[in-house]
């Protein structure tokens, strides 16, 4: 059974957050809707980010507190 349309985009709306620029927001989701026009289902888990999340998600496995003096 494949996903509704509706649903990927409700999902990517949710998940871009709301400091996309309006711009992009619309390009995604248009080329979502391109793409599932021709059976490739687009899911959109991350939107922006912060320069402080971006950091923090980089960071990850990364450094090693437990070595560091």
């Amino acid at each position: 059974m494949a996903i509704k349309l509706q649903t990927l985009l409700n999902r990517a709306k949710g998940n871009m957050g709301s400091g996309m620029n309006p711009v992009v927001n619309e390009t995604i989701l248009e080329v979502l809707k391109l793409a599932y026009e021709v059976g490739i289902f687009v899911q959109i888990t991350a939107g922006y980010r912060s320069f402080r999340e971006q950091n923090e998600l980089y960071e990850r496995g990364r450094t090693n507190k437990s070595k560091q003096s």
